[in-house]
Parts: C-alpha cells; structure tokens; sequence
C-alpha cells in the first residue's frame, strides 16, 4: 500500500508544474502619417515612438516600419516588427469603430512577441484625422485586462481524484486477494 501512495504522489508531482510566465509589460504609443480609405490603411513610414513602458522602453525615440493592411484581412498580419529589442505586433482582430473623410477609429487586439518572453495579448486604438488633406495617426497598445483562471489548480485536483480512485479500486483488489 505505501508503495502505491508513494507512486500516486509521484505521478501528481510529476504532472503538476509551476506556470512558468513572463508576459511581455508595458505600454505603447507610436505616430505618423497614413493615408486611409473605406477599405485600408497605407502608412507613409517611418512612425515614431511617442510612449513606450517595460519591455517597449528602447524604443522611445526610435523609428517603426508600420505594414499596410485592409480592415477585411488585418487578422493575423503582422503589423510591425523591431529588430532591437525583437518585438513584433500581430493584428488578431479589428474592429472600424469608425471612418469618415476627417476620421478614422479602430480597435482590436494584437498578439505582442519577444523572444524570451510569453506571447502576450494588448488591446489597441488606432485613430487617424484627415483635416486640409494632411493625414495622421496615433497607436496605443496596453495589455488585454488579466484573466484569472483556475486551471492548473483544476487539473491538479482532477488528477488528485482519479489517482485517489485508483488507489482505493487497487487497494480493494489486493484485499479481495488476499481474503481468498
């Protein structure tokens, strides 16, 4: 019997692992000029950082390459990537809040990656006036709201259970066993 608890203790031990997570952090700002329709964006590159906190800190005051892209297929395009520190901002979804000939909004939320780092997902706003024919936009990124989820503790109690109903089904096997 303590051979068969100690095996069941081992086998929790071994599927129960500590999250290993290190989200990327901070915040992001960046601007420049665009040139947007009905259906896209063309950005006049390069884009400047006007804000950036934790792991975008090195890029204040440095430049970005922004993709262009269509509102209907932005998901999944990668609209940019840096190469000190190596970070890259992939369009998950977009959402026009809304586009006039003087303005443009949109949200959505984007997959950052770093190597090092988990990929974490930021929610976005970029907006874009057009007054006297002279267009402009601004990016903000900050992360997507924190999920709180019960699910490595979940799994541990589930494995906990079916281990513990496997030891007493065994241990009433042995004492079967035995009685004959």
């Amino acid at each position: 019997m303590k051979k068969i608890a100690l095996v069941a203790a081992l086998a929790v031990v071994s599927f129960v692992r500590p999250a290993h997570s290190d989200p990327i952090t901070g915040n992001l700002a960046i601007a420049g000029a665009t040139t947007y329709t009905s259906t896209g964006m063309q950005f006049s590159n390069p884009s400047v950082t006007l804000i950036a906190t934790g792991n975008f800190l090195p890029l204040i005051g440095h430049t970005e390459m922004l993709n262009s892209f269509n509102f209907g297929t932005a998901a999944g395009a990668t609209l940019f990537a840096t190469v000190s520190p190596a970070l890259s901002m992939n369009l998950e979804s977009l959402t026009v809040i809304s586009n006039t000939a003087n303005f443009l909004n949109v949200v959505g939320t984007a997959m950052f990656l770093e190597p090092g780092f988990d990929p974490t997902l930021y929610e976005f706003t970029l907006t874009a006036t057009r007054p006297d024919g002279v267009s402009s936009y601004t990016l903000t990124a900050v992360p997507e709201a924190a999920v709180v989820t019960s699910e490595p503790l979940t799994l541990f109690l589930v494995g906990s259970g079916l281990l513990c109903l496997a030891g007493v089904k065994l241990y009433r096997r042995q004492r079967l066993g035995e009685a004959a």
